[in-house]
């Protein structure tokens, strides 16, 4: 488990500046502000309790220490992300979706999208072994 605190992902994410939105989705906040750590967090804060349960069993949560993730554990909630999206699109709100207790449309950006785009940046600042 990889614990970073939010003035290091700040610092990460401002020397990663260039390249973070190619091909991860990330969207910054702000566009006249330079990047932190909330602009990541962000895409964190939209999940339902089940789904960020699911999150922290899976080492992905913030905390006071900082931002936790388990490079080990990506391919897991990336399928769950991806499961979302896909039931979403087929018309299908059993499973996925009762398991995460989604009931909305914009469920499947919070529950699905946004997380994708959280491990796409942390696969490009820190790598991943998923």
């Amino acid at each position: 488990m990889t614990v970073v605190t939010t003035e290091k992902l700040s610092s990460d994410m401002q020397a990663s500046a260039g390249t973070l939105g190619e091909g991860t989705g990330f969207v910054p906040q702000s566009r006249d502000q330079p990047l932190s750590a909330t602009d990541l967090l962000f895409y964190l804060d939209d999940t339902t309790m089940p789904m960020a349960d699911f999150l922290r069993e899976n080492g992905l949560f913030v905390d006071g220490e900082g931002l936790h993730f388990d490079p080990a554990r990506f391919a897991t909630i990336r399928a769950a992300a991806e499961t979302v999206i896909r039931d979403y699109q087929a018309g299908d709100r059993d499973g996925a979706w009762k398991r995460f207790d989604l009931s909305e449309d914009e469920d499947v950006e919070g529950n699905g999208t946004y997380l994708l785009v959280v491990l796409a940046v942390l696969d490009r600042l820190y790598g991943s072994a998923a």
